[in-house]
């Protein structure tokens, strides 16, 4: 809604909000709606609600305002499809009548006794040239239609315009249901003064700063059952529950959640549910609005919630999802901030404004940095975007797993990965990389248990001490991705400190690589092939095994004597000797290469 409603709306959508609960005589309601409507759409020269009265099959005006004689234009009783408010009506969505031939052709269905109404409630010099009518729903139902009427052919509707009266029109529809259950029920009236002092108490914790956890706690005291809330994709974002909802309870709302919150079309759905043997009453709300949903919040009772209890917490979400857009907001603004201040610096084109930046965010110029790259790809498609929503929970995720007791964390998207940076205090351990690289492999778990489908690398560049340098942490940090997608390697997890003299890799070509191998181990490899033999992963494993005998035998599973055979015939085979210094370092360079390439069949082909 923040997107499409001007301030000056929202301030006014809020008004009418706090109209709502602080009154509950629904013609003065009505008629402070109308106001509010009036003066804060510039189009608007009048305007009218229509309630539908069952027992008269009619349509009947609750508020008639603007230039016209409202107590002629309140005798007027429409039916569906009768004039512009009817057609809106039968329609169940908002209709705009642009100019004066279609306000005519929708004026055309009136009655006779209707139209003589109309004409008498409307001064003869005063045409309509637009007309907006906005349906009220409840629970899908059309119960009622806000209509805007303007008389001045310069100023037309805006699309702005109707999502405001359509929000105008959820909240008739909330003070509607407030106003026939307080009709109905004079008992609860205490419960529903209650609920508003329970809205003051929320606004006021929005107000001085306190949070989501603060605003479910407070909902939480004072109904006394379960509250979850959970984010536009199933995530639990906060809950406030007795300690007898056992952790076994939560992940069951958490699977619960992800069918639930994404298929939400009505304001509220009410059910029952089955956990653990005891049955709740399980009420789910929504957060935001139809065009862009913020989640939902999910209530676990033991009794069955009656109308007004559901109605005040209705208006509770309309405080969360105003903190939640809040919160949204600070943090697109961090991330816009921090973007483009990490991306500067990793340019390496340091300056004194980008220096006066640093300070600014908190980063000390001669503290310790280190960069991280953290890479996501579908399992069935690399090339999918993954959406905001994922995005903004994996920088959570990063956040709150990179960052160490001695150091702090910058998390920024860059497309489909995430770019981090650590900075640390200049008196840190010298093993910091090695630490770092134990809190990516935790990092790397969350993210596979939470997201199956998504694979993650990450890529983790050498400390550097002062701002300056960040730049080539960054570039070893690239490197260090570029290896994991291009070669294999045992873990998804690399510091430019592993690749050690695997960085030779990376200066060539794969084509240079490839001649490389041949050259050195290109009989062997063709030996193999025809053979099926075992001498390749013999030597592999013997490199590897620092050429000890016994460990090389003992891991093969194989006689010492069986060795030394291998060994022999790999010597002659490659016509060289395995206890020269020189040839065996090139042996060795090229069995790491030859494990790190991921397409050996060019490689065999080559030798076919």
């Amino acid at each position: 809604m923040q997107d499409t409603l001007t301030h000056r709306q929202l301030k006014s959508l809020i008004h009418v909000s706090n109209v709502i609960n602080s009154k509950l005589d629904i013609d003065t309601i009505f008629e402070s709606i109308m106001n509010e409507t009036i003066s804060v759409v510039e189009a608007a020269g009048g305007g009218s609600i229509w309630i539908f009265d069952k027992n008269q099959d009619r349509l009947i005006a609750k508020s008639a305002q603007g230039l016209f004689y409202p107590h002629i234009f309140r005798q007027i009783k429409l039916v569906s499809g009768e004039s512009m408010t009817g057609m809106a009506f039968a329609a169940k969505k908002c209709l705009i009548f642009w100019d004066e031939v279609e306000v005519k052709q929708a004026l055309s269905t009136l009655t006779s006794y209707n139209r003589d109404l109309l004409d008498r409630a409307i001064p003869s010099n005063f045409h309509f040239t637009s007309v907006i009518s906005s349906p009220i729903l409840q629970n899908g139902k059309c119960i009622g239609v806000i209509t805007l009427d303007s008389f001045e052919q310069s100023l037309q509707f805006k699309q702005e315009d109707i999502h405001l009266l359509e929000a105008i029109g959820h909240q008739a529809a909330v003070a509607l249901e407030k106003s026939s259950l307080y009709n109905e029920k004079e008992l609860m009236v205490r419960k529903l003064s209650h609920s508003i002092e329970i809205h003051r108490n929320l606004s006021n914790l929005v107000v001085n700063g306190e949070g989501i956890q603060s605003i479910m706690n407070l909902i939480h005291k004072t109904i006394g059952q379960h509250l979850l809330l959970f984010d536009e994709i199933g995530e639990l974002k906060a809950s406030a529950c007795h300690p007898s909802f056992s952790v076994e309870m939560t992940e069951y709302m958490k699977a619960y959640a992800k069918q639930i919150i994404l298929t939400l079309e009505n304001s509220h759905t009410v059910s029952e549910i089955t956990i653990n043997d005891d049955t709740y009453h399980l009420v789910v709300l929504s957060l935001g609005s139809k065009l862009k949903s913020l989640g939902g919040l999910i209530i676990l009772s033991k009794k069955k919630m009656n109308e007004v209890d559901i109605a005040a917490l209705e208006h509770a979400c309309t405080v969360i999802s105003l903190e939640l857009v809040k919160e949204q907001a600070v943090f697109e603004t961090q991330q816009r901030l921090r973007g483009e201040f990490v991306t500067k610096l990793f340019t390496g084109q340091m300056d004194e404004v980008l220096i006066q930046k640093a300070k600014n965010l908190n980063f000390d110029p001669n503290w310790n940095y280190v960069a991280l790259i953290i890479n996501f790809e579908d399992k069935l498609n690399e090339q999918k975007v993954f959406g905001d929503y994922v995005i903004r929970n994996l920088l959570h995720m990063v956040n709150m797993s990179i960052l160490g007791g001695n150091s702090q964390v910058t998390a920024v998207r860059d497309e489909n990965q995430i770019v981090a940076l650590l900075s640390m205090h200049s008196k840190v351990s010298s093993n910091i990389v090695a630490e770092i690289k134990e809190l990516a492999k935790k990092l790397q778990v969350q993210i596979k248990n939470k997201y199956r489908e998504i694979d993650v690398s990450i890529g983790i560049g050498r400390m550097k001490q002062g701002l300056t340098l960040v730049h080539e942490s960054f570039v070893e940090a690239t490197k260090c991705i570029k290896f994991l997608k291009n070669y294999q390697f045992d873990h998804r997890i690399l510091s430019y400190t592993d690749l050690g003299v695997q960085r030779f890799i990376l200066q060539n070509s794969k084509e240079e690589l490839l001649d490389f191998i041949q050259e050195v181990l290109g009989p062997l490899i063709q030996y193999e092939q025809s053979r099926k033999g075992e001498l390749l992963s013999t030597l592999i494993v013997y490199l590897d095994q620092n050429q000890n005998i016994k460990k090389t035998a003992d891991t093969l599973h194989i006689h010492t004597n069986t060795l030394s055979y291998r060994l022999k015939r790999i010597e002659e085979i490659l016509l060289t000797d395995l206890n020269d210094s020189q040839p065996l370092f090139n042996i060795h360079l090229a069995t790491n290469i030859y494990q790190s390439i991921k397409d050996k069949d060019t490689l065999q082909n080559n030798n076919s």
